[in-house]
């Protein structure tokens, strides 16, 4: 009879709570996709000299952050064994949608052995510059999302971005 009146008493107090109706929750913001098309180029002395293309998809409304890795990775040797060093852009995206626009943040890493001799150090130079943007993006037009100067050389990088629709 005590195990009884005890179950009875438990399911009494949880009673309340299960008549009790969770806050509505706020629906997940919509997702539309994008097509991302970077432009990297890269001038010394107001020539261009280098300039590479990529692109990927995207979507805002969720926590997706989509990665771009484009490059080689570069034997480093010493004494005992071979190291490999990742040289190339890497480049992070993450977007939203803003009541202006659509929200482009951006981590750029751009990385090359450097061209001119290194002397007497077996180990190789690397050249890298690294930046992050957050811009209001038009869509189906290019913007300039940085502009950085190589501290070591003449040279110049400038990343532009285009995002169009996917439907």
């Amino acid at each position: 009879m005590k195990r009884f009146a005890l179950l009875a008493t438990a399911l009494l107090a949880a009673l309340p709570l299960a008549s009790q109706e969770s806050a509505p929750q706020a629906p997940a913001p919509p997702r539309h996709f994008y097509r991302l098309n970077y432009v990297l180029k890269e001038t010394e002395e107001g020539k261009v000299v280098n300039q590479r293309s990529f692109s990927l998809t995207s979507s805002s409304g969720d926590h997706f952050n989509p990665r771009l890795r484009a490059g080689s990775r570069f034997p480093v040797r010493d004494a005992e064994k071979v190291n490999y060093i990742d040289v190339g852009v890497n480049l992070d995206s993450h977007l939203d949608e803003g009541p202006d626009g659509l929200v482009v943040e951006v981590t750029a890493e751009i990385s090359s052995p450097a061209t001119e001799p290194t002397g007497s150090s077996a180990s190789p130079v690397i050249r890298q510059v690294r930046t992050n943007a957050l811009a209001i993006v038009a869509l189906n037009k290019p913007i300039t999302l940085f502009t950085i100067d190589d501290p070591a050389s003449h040279h110049r990088f400038e990343l532009e971005v285009t995002a169009t629709p996917q439907h």
